[in-house]
Parts: C-alpha cells; structure tokens; sequence
C-alpha cells in the first residue's frame, strides 16, 4: 500500500512539473536528480523501521517538498518550500500532519537540532551522498551553483578543506544510515585529507616557481629594458635611412626626366622654329609654350639636385663639450683625430644616457635633413607640373588660333 499511495504519486509529479517550468538550470546540484534521490533514501532507510502508513506517508511528502522552495529563492527556502506544501495540502490534509512535515522539513536546516526518527531519516538521506564513493563528484556540482548562484569563488584547496569539514561535522543520524554508509563517509575523509596535502604541496611548489620566476624578471627587465630601447632606436634609424633613399630616388627621378626635356627643348629651338612657313607668325608660334617648359623643367630640375645635393653640418669645429650636437654623426667625428674618437666612443659606452642621448640628436638632425629634402621635392614636382599643364595649354591654344 505504501508504495502505491495516491497523495505521494500525486505529490512527487507534481514536485516534477514545479521544477522542470521553474527551476534555474544553475541549481546544478538542488536539483529534481538530489529531489529524487533523497526520496530514495528516504524509501530505503524507513524499511528498516517499522512505520505507520501515516508516518510513512508524511515523510514521503516531506522528502519531495523539502527543497521545492529554490525554484523561488536560495536563502530560506526551506521556509518557501513549507509555503508550497501548505498551499499543495490545503484543504485536503489534516493540520497536525501538515504541521508534522512542516517541523520535517524545517529540520533539513543545516545546524538544527535533529528530534525524532522521521528527522533522522530525513537527515541521513538528505545527506547520504557523504557516505557514497560519488561524493566528490556531487561536491563539485554544488560548488559550480554556489559560484554560480551566491557569487562564490574557492581555490582548489578552500574546497577540499571545505567539504573535508562538512565530512567531519555531517554524521549519520540512524543505525541504519551509519551501518550501510560510514564506512564510505571515513574512506572519503581519508580522500579529502589526502586530497588537500597534494593542494597544499602543488601550492607550495607554485609558489616557489612564481617567486624564482619574479626574481629571474627581476634581473632580466633591465636587459630587457636596454633591447626594447635598442630597437626603438634601430627602427627609428632604419625608417630614417628608408626615407631619405626614397627621396634621393624621386629626386633622381626628377633630374633625368627634365634634363631629356630641357635636352630636346634646346635641340628643336637651333632649328630655327621653321616648322611650317616662311610666315613670321608660323615660324614662331611654338616658342612661348616651348619656353615655359624649358623655363619650368630648369627650374624643377635645380631643386631635385638641391634636394639630392650632400650636406655635410656646420664648418665650425666639432666641440666634445657640446650637448647639442652628436658625436655619432660622420660631419662631427670626421674632424677628431683618431684617438680622441675612440675615447669619445668609449665615454659613451660606459654612459648609457649619454649614448641614448647623443643617438637622439642624431635622429633628430636625420629628420631635420629629410624635411629639407622633401620641402625642395615638393617643389621641385610642383613646378614640373605647372610648367607641363602651362605648355600644354599654350600649345592647344596656338593650334585652334592657327586651324581659324
């Protein structure tokens, strides 16, 4: 009859459906899966007592009601869970048995006092898996809903100590608990206790590791240091050397294209511009454009060789004592004797911030140099391109003037 009773079946699909539409799927270890379990327990340890159909009844329903109440709420939910109870019973039970689950559930409060054997029933199912081999598995599972759902975080080894004390504290309430289940409760503390001295060693070893490795970058960052500076400074050198090759070759590029025109410009004007009559006019209509070409191309092509022409500093005598200029640049060094360079070199080596300093200079008047030479460029292809458009423009209009 017991197992065949209608208010459980009832109860136990109604707990179902309460928690399959409303139950968080973070509830990883609150779950129907520990719902139905602990009534399995609850089945299995009751046999062991002779219980009226009544007494086993309220603690059937208490077992399937005593965690409902997280579908709504973690903190007190026991109490929620006696909400649920009541309105599921009201009407259809008498108050004292339901005043009877309610003390059952409330009893599956952490630190209450056990009172009873149905309460000791409740209680050692509720935490029978301290007593199965599956024990650390199920531990897992509720630390992920404790992170997940209170927004708690543990270390490996906080854990390990945690469940070891929750294994220290939870006893078995029955005979029939403690007969059938503590000899794996003492084999999962032993594995706890274990568990934590491997922590507490891989621990230890980290730390030695991470404080070997903090006195290791505490020697290597200043050579580190010293090759991120350097290659600052190389790809400065670098990107500087790149741009004044491709000024040079624009400049180059300038220089060849207007000498072959200025070349032709004066060929076709030692003709004698009889290009087509005996006609004044004929005979000179192609001067005006022909001379602006020739006039912008020379013009262009004398500031591509301002721009390509090497400049070497100053014609005053380099001065050591000079914190503006570097002993590094070649117009500088060229006017020292042998041996005074070499020292100077060597001052420089065994002062870091010197050298860094004098490198800077360099770069510095490297970049004065290149705006130079890219000022005369600009205006070198700007002139070029003016006298070609003008050209152009004077050789259509002398060919409409003349076709009229």
């Amino acid at each position: 009859m017991k197992n065949n009773n209608p208010i459980i079946k009832n109860a136990s699909e109604h707990i179902f459906n309460l928690m399959k539409d409303r139950l968080s799927g973070e509830h990883t270890y609150h779950n129907y899966k520990h719902t139905l379990e602990t009534v399995k327990a609850c089945k299995l340890l009751s046999a062991a007592y002779n219980l009226s159909s009544r007494d086993y009844e309220i603690l059937m329903l208490a077992a399937w009601f005593h965690d409902i109440g997280y579908v709504d709420t973690y903190q007190g939910h026991e109490e929620r869970s006696v909400a649920f109870l009541k309105e599921y019973l009201n009407g259809e039970y008498k108050l004292e048995d339901i005043a009877e689950i309610e003390r059952l559930i409330l009893s599956t409060k952490f630190d209450s006092t056990i009172d009873g054997t149905l309460q000791e029933i409740l209680h050692d199912a509720d935490y029978i898996n301290v007593g199965r081999k599956k024990f650390g598995e199920r531990g897992q599972l509720l630390r992920i809903e404790w992170e997940r759902l209170q927004n708690k975080t543990f270390s490996d080894l906080e854990w390990a100590e945690g469940q070891l004390e929750f294994l220290l504290k939870k006893t078995f309430k029955t005979e029939e608990a403690t007969l059938n289940y503590d000899e794996q409760r003492e084999t999962n503390i032993r594995a706890q206790q274990e568990l934590i001295v491997k922590l507490k060693e891989e621990e230890a070893k980290l730390k030695a590791k991470l404080e070997r490795k903090e006195a290791i970058k505490g020697e290597e960052n200043p050579k580190k240091e010293g090759r991120g500076i350097e290659t600052l400074y190389r790809s400065v050198y670098g990107y500087h050397i790149n741009l004044s090759s491709l000024a040079d070759n624009k400049a180059n590029i300038m220089i060849s294209i207007n000498t072959i025109i200025i070349s032709l410009v004066i060929t076709l004007f030692g003709t004698g511009f009889t290009f087509a009559s005996d006609d004044e006019f004929q005979s000179i209509r192609f001067v005006f454009p022909m001379a602006i070409l020739l006039f912008s191309s020379l013009t262009a092509v004398v500031f591509a060789i301002l721009s390509a022409r090497p400049n070497v500093t100053s014609k005053e005598k380099y001065d050591i004592s000079n914190k503006k200029a570097s002993i590094l640049f070649f117009g500088n060094f060229a006017q020292l004797q042998l041996e005074e360079f070499v020292n100077q070199i060597k001052i420089l080596r065994a002062q870091k911030d010197a050298l860094y300093d004098n490198m800077s200079i360099d770069i510095y008047y490297l970049g004065a140099v290149l705006v130079k030479k890219y000022k005369l460029l600009t205006w070198s292809y700007n002139i070029f391109m003016s006298g070609l458009v003008l050209s152009g423009l004077g050789f259509l209009v002398i060919m409409l003037i003349s076709y009229e």
